[in-house]
């Protein structure tokens, strides 16, 4: 009787196999990745914006700078991009702000302030940062004042106007969204691959020629169905084709007339779908026509085009 001789604990990774599986099952990894975004983002989110704390508010205004070009043609070079972010910190500036905010502490102006410059020196966008958005407005308005107020007492400059007058905005400084869709994205993978990995070991699906000569070593493998291999083969190895049955493993009957008269052929070749057809159905096929006397001429593989 022709038995198969596959001993999944005794065989090293086929890497092309488990191509093959993962190729037949990849619907699974970009599930598992496309879910581990979605529950990575969400789990961020409900954190950052339920748990962690306090709404961050923000507004940002534009102060369009007039520099005293007749007498201090260099002035821009001083009051540039980078030195404006400190200056709006300096005293000068949160002292008359903090005159017009009673009470107002200094740290509180310093740690809510800062400013930018995006290419001209002309355009100052102020941001005013914080959790309570009573004292960013009361803030963003002090330095509505106080801005125009310290141009009076820099010759280098002519006048500082408000250009925008913002709205305030809820503001996350430190979102995190994208990576948390990442790293989530991440463990949904790594977890989808071991799940492929652990499935390698349990798929007993023939995917190749390989697999089929491990299990079977006594039926030849003629090749893939419709192929120049399988036509070869099949001539040299079986022949004539006359009397000559091809029969899908899935299709096996145990009917007592049908084995009488594949006993009468001269062999039937069996047809086994790529990945599909699995070893417990592929061993009952064997198994059941060897013990009926059938003769197996060989095997034709169907590929499946998803791999």
């Amino acid at each position: 009787m022709i038995m198969a001789s596959y001993d999944p604990g005794r065989q090293g990774i086929d890497t092309k196999r488990l191509f093959c599986q993962i190729i037949h099952k990849i619907w699974i990894i970009i599930a598992a990745t496309m879910i581990g975004a979605i529950i990575g983002i969400s789990a961020y989110i409900l954190y950052a914006h339920t748990v962690s704390g306090d709404t961050v508010y923000r507004i940002s205004n534009d102060y369009y700078i007039t520099f005293n070009y007749d007498e201090y043609p260099n002035g821009v070079d001083y009051y540039n991009a980078y030195t404006w972010d400190s200056i709006l910190r300096d005293d000068p500036i949160v002292l008359y702000a903090m005159s017009l905010m009673p009470g107002m502490e200094k740290d509180k102006i310093l740690e809510s302030v800062s400013g930018e410059m995006l290419g001209d020196y002309r355009i100052l966008t102020v941001h005013v940062t914080g959790t309570d958005p009573d004292t960013v407005l009361e803030i963003s308005d002090a330095y509505k004042q106080a801005l125009p107020h310290f141009a009076t007492d820099i010759d280098m400059l002519s006048h500082i106007d408000v250009w925008t007058d913002s709205d305030m905005v809820v503001y996350d400084a430190y979102t995190r969204d994208g990576n948390a869709a990442f790293l989530g994205a991440l463990i949904g993978l790594v977890i989808s691959l071991f799940i492929m990995l652990i499935y390698y070991t349990v798929d007993d699906g023939i995917y190749s020629e390989r697999d089929w000569v491990s299990r079977y070593p006594d039926i030849p493998f003629l090749g893939y169905e419709d192929t120049d291999e399988a036509r070869a083969n099949t001539e040299y190895i079986v022949g004539d084709m006359e009397g000559i049955r091809e029969l899908p493993v899935s299709d096996l009957l145990f009917d007592v007339d049908a084995f009488k008269e594949m006993r009468a052929l001269k062999g039937v070749i069996l047809k086994v779908t790529q990945g599909k057809d699995k070893g417990d159905v592929i061993d009952k096929a064997v198994y059941t026509l060897s013990k009926q006397d059938v003769h197996i001429s060989g095997v034709l593989m169907k590929k499946d085009k998803k791999i």
